[in-house]
């Protein structure tokens, strides 16, 4: 034994861990070659020193030395190291005879490399979470969309030129009204490019939280803010990597998110929120609104170098009134598709086509495809006819109802045409949202509406002072 203890050091420094020993005060009494090695510190410089100390120091993050003399139990932790190394440590109690905790001994070793492999996994799992969530909460059209059936010389010319430019990897604007398709649009860009087999995400623009529209970009780092989840998250951009991250609604941007949207255009890196280092990321971006975004960028409500970034290639897509020839194709398409959906056999009776092509659709293709999925639901019959099929009833006629059976508009208030029209919008949505008790999903299939084009208008009637809700 006396020769064991005569050589007590050398049988310690043969360890292939590292040892750290110190008395019930924290005090350092040994460290053995192999931990002067992963810590980067000398004996001397550790020796004599009490561990609270050298971690007041900022040498490391975590200790154990106290919890295993206080507990008198072993403790393990994980130690991050001013140098960026990561050390397991597992602290022992030693007791004297009458069974008093007077020292600890911990072992150390260096889980830097496995520390991480654990932050690339978990990076990856939640991309995968995040790719999980967003494909089961999307509304984007995945599958067949009646573009291939439309017939109208402008939409040829329309889909042509999109064709060409999903071949390219430039960013993308695509301009409409509300309801013409742009969603799609996008996902047929998307499809039609060489990144159709990476992830196409969707950012709606409008329905996002304004306090939570920087970290669901961005993502965020670990103790971000209070709430944060400890491991960080992946933000939207990023979990688009090396596909398509489409920005529907982009004029509903806050100026804040437009300054930082503009630097990922120009850059192609996103930095988390929390984080200082910059992320490089492959994303090809397509942004959509039906805002007039010069009128925005001259009232100040929207960046000139964002507009001008992203007016290098623009898609216009033509409201269906202006392509009557493609109102009929696409109603049948719907209208059969359905039908199968719902196991339904119905043929449309001739009668319904000119009710079809005499009506303006305001809503566009959205309309008419809402407009079709109910008539393949609550068609009583084996033939939809003009008779159970018009415009003015369903659900059109709920909602003009409730308009017309609100009081005259009083032309002597001294109102102007935009009041006026902003009063009949406020009175549409109010009696839309009301019929469906709150739903916004359902009021904005009703209306043949996007939810985020509804929550933009009501934001936009608020502003002029009008209560929709």
């Amino acid at each position: 034994m006396d020769a064991i203890l005569q050589h007590i050091e050398q049988v310690l420094d043969a360890f292939q861990d590292g040892i750290w020993i110190s008395d019930e005060q924290s005090v350092c009494l040994y460290v053995n070659s192999k931990y002067e090695e992963l810590s980067g510190l000398s004996r001397e410089a550790m020796i004599g020193q009490k561990a609270t100390s050298i971690l007041a120091q900022g040498v490391f993050d975590v200790i154990v030395n106290p919890e295993v003399i206080s507990s008198g139990s072993p403790v393990s932790k994980t130690q991050k190291l001013s140098n960026g190394k990561y050390l397991s440590l597992d602290g022992y109690p030693i007791f004297d005879e009458e069974g008093k905790c007077i020292m600890s001994i911990t072992f150390v070793r260096d889980v830097s490399l496995l520390r991480a492999m654990e932050d690339k996994l978990s990076h990856q799992r939640d991309v995968l979470d995040r790719l999980i969530s967003i494909n089961n909460n999307s509304d984007i059209l995945t599958a067949e969309d009646g573009s291939n059936i439309l017939i109208s010389p402008t939409m040829r010319t329309f889909l042509a030129k999109v064709k060409r430019m999903a071949r390219t990897d430039i960013s993308i604007l695509i301009l409409g009204e509300t309801g013409a398709g742009k969603d799609v649009m996008a996902q047929r860009i998307h499809s039609l490019s060489d990144r159709s087999e990476k992830p196409f995400i969707k950012v709606d623009c409008g329905s996002i939280s304004p306090n939570l529209i920087e970290s669901e970009l961005f993502g965020y780092v670990s103790g971000a803010f209070s709430g944060a989840d400890r491991r960080g998250r992946v933000g939207l951009i990023e979990a688009a990597s090396g596909g398509t991250i489409f920005f529907d609604e982009v004029g509903e941007l806050p100026l804040q998110l437009q300054t930082r949207l503009l630097r990922f255009l120009q850059e192609g890196v996103v930095v988390p929120v929390g984080a200082n280092t910059p992320k490089k990321v492959d994303v090809r971006v397509i942004a959509a609104t039906n805002k007039d975004l010069k009128k925005a960028v001259e009232l100040g409500e929207f960046r000139s170098d964002l507009y001008y970034r992203l007016k290098i290639a623009v898609l216009n897509i033509p409201p269906l009134r202006s392509r009557k020839e493609d109102i009929l194709p696409l109603a049948k398409f719907f209208f059969q598709h359905f039908c199968r959906r719902y196991n339904r056999s119905i043929e449309i009776a001739e009668d319904v086509y000119p009710v079809l092509m005499e009506y303006d659709w305001p809503g566009n293709i959205r309309e008419l495809k809402n407009l079709m999925q109910e008539m393949a639901i609550t068609c009583p019959d084996r033939e939809l006819n003009a008779a159970q099929f018009s415009l003015s009833k369903g659900y059109i006629s709920d909602v003009v109802t409730a308009e017309m059976s609100a009081p005259e508009f009083d032309f002597d208030s001294g109102k102007n045409y935009h009041d006026i029209m902003r009063e009949l919008e406020c009175r549409m949505l109010r009696a839309a949202i009301k019929k469906h008790a709150g739903n916004m999903a359902a009021a904005a299939r009703m209306l043949g509406m996007d939810r985020s084009t509804i929550f933009r208008k009501i934001k936009d009637l608020e502003k002029h002072g009008m209560k929709v809700r």
